[in-house]
């Protein structure tokens, strides 16, 4: 994560998993936004994304191509690659071993899953489109 702060390569919107941010630095950045918007009529419409299960289904592939994208040194890389080579869940009941293998997630509690979320969800940020309502293309009914 070092290497992502010293180049400033998270966007400035991302507030998860990230020192001196929280759900309310959220909130007050989102009322800074429409606040003035909301002063003058216009209409804001605003959406919130969830993802069930989130840290269950993260995408391996798209994790390593944000860490190429941010030109994460390659030691941190190879290291990331290995974590995520061979993955199996393993479950012992009465004597009995099941195994599975893992091919996505990223282990809740576990010291890099915060960053690696980070990682997967900062390109979301940077998508940058745009939607203009103007007062002549809503109906009022």
């Amino acid at each position: 994560m070092h290497h992502l702060y010293k180049t400033k390569f998270l966007n400035h919107n991302q507030f998860g998993f990230i020192p001196q941010k929280s759900t309310t630095g959220t909130t007050m950045t989102v009322k800074q936004f429409i606040g003035p918007k909301l002063e003058r009529r216009r209409v804001v419409i605003m959406t919130s994304l969830d993802i069930k299960g989130a840290f269950d289904v993260a995408c391996w592939p798209a994790i390593l191509r944000g860490l190429r994208e941010a030109e994460c040194p390659q030691n941190l890389y190879q290291l990331t690659q290995g974590y995520f080579k061979d993955r199996r869940a393993v479950m012992l009941i009465n004597s009995r071993k099941i195994e599975k293998s893992i091919t996505k997630g990223c282990p809740q509690g576990s010291c890099c899953g915060p960053g690696y979320w980070t990682i997967l969800y900062n390109s979301l940020l940077n998508i940058n489109s745009p939607i203009i309502l103007k007062r002549s293309h809503l109906q009022m009914t």
